[in-house]
Order: C-alpha cells, then sequence, then structure tokens
C-alpha cells in the first residue's frame, strides 16, 4: 500500500520529483544552495515544505541554516525515477 502511494506521488507530482532528484541519494544541502540549484524560489520552497509533509525529506536546523537530506521513501521515489526514465 505504501509502493502505491509513492507511484502515486511519482505519476501526480512531476516537480517533487525533480526537486527529490536535484536533492540527491546522498547529499545534504542547506535549502538556499538546493533552491538556487533548482532554480526556483518561491514555489521550490513550497514543494520543499509538501516534501516534509509527505515524509520524503529530513529537514534539521544547524545554527541559522536547514539542512535537508531525503528519507528512506524520498530515496525509493529517486530510484523508481531513474530506472523508469522520468
Amino acid at each position: 500500500m505504501k509502493d502505491a502511494r509513492l507511484v502515486k506521488i511519482l505519476v501526480e507530482e512531476k516537480a517533487l520529483v525533480k526537486l527529490l532528484k536535484t536533492i540527491g541519494l546522498g547529499s545534504e544541502y542547506a535549502t538556499r544552495e538546493l533552491l538556487t540549484k533548482l532554480g526556483a524560489y518561491g514555489y521550490g520552497h513550497k514543494l520543499l515544505l509538501k516534501a516534509q509533509k509527505s515524509g520524503l525529506v529530513e529537514r534539521k536546523t544547524v545554527k541559522n541554516k536547514v539542512f535537508n537530506k531525503l528519507t528512506s521513501d524520498g530515496k525509493k521515489i529517486v530510484m523508481i525515477a531513474k530506472e523508469i526514465g522520468v
């Protein structure tokens, strides 16, 4: 059932998948660096918060920076997206 939810996100949320692929499997980005790399500040931040609510991204604050890292579900979506070429 959980995998069906991940596939649904993969199909319906193309921009969210792009955000997850930008974060990557082994890296952790500060929000400002991530949104600059993605090229979308306002919309990208809303996507980032949506990904956090969905349990795809884990955010932690260190001093005055918020770092973003993929959770296991986020990693699964990125691997599935790479396999099917999305």
